[in-house]
């Protein structure tokens, strides 16, 4: 059972709450690039995938003086405890198309995030959710520690190389 939280409580335990992107149908929730472990060392690289991540210009560049702290208050948010349930909350709340996006920018930071992100999925059955990522090791390792993810979370582990 999901925890009851009044929608402003959420957005405080979730640093700020869901984010919606015009270029994508469904609401996400995004970290800085800036702190992505694989991408950070990608975006440096020609040929890359993350190389002119979209992140780093465009609105979130227009944008920059409001979205980078708010995109550091979510990822400070996930050391607080109440973070996962206060994030089903919402999405249970806003997601009515069923779907949900994780990380329109940023990617999985380490095993204790993937973890939770597992535990909304879990809390969150009526919602497909689908998380990209470069993060190969912590897949890995959820898989060895965890075992399987929730039916409705789809990781799909992106290519570091294009055409590779």
């Amino acid at each position: 059972m999901v925890k009851k939280y009044t929608i402003k409580e959420a957005n405080r335990f979730t640093g700020g709450g869901l984010t919606q992107v015009s270029k994508m149908p469904e609401l996400t929730y995004n970290l800085p690039p800036h702190e992505c472990n694989v991408g950070s060392k990608l975006v440096t690289i020609e040929d890359s995938v993350c190389f002119g991540c979209y992140a780093f210009k465009g609105f979130f560049d227009v944008f920059k003086s409001t979205v980078v702290p708010a995109q550091y208050r979510r990822l400070a948010s996930l050391t607080n405890e109440q973070w996962a349930p206060a994030m089903a909350h919402l999405i249970n709340h806003y997601c009515v198309d069923g779907c949900f996006r994780w990380h329109s920018a940023g990617d999985i930071q380490d095993l204790n995030h993937l973890v939770k992100i597992g535990l909304v999925a879990t809390n969150t059955p009526t919602i497909t959710h689908w998380i990209p990522t470069r993060e190969y090791r912590v897949v890995m390792q959820y898989l060895n520690k965890i075992g399987p993810f929730p039916t409705n979370l789809t990781v799909r582990l992106s290519a570091h190389m294009i055409d590779s």
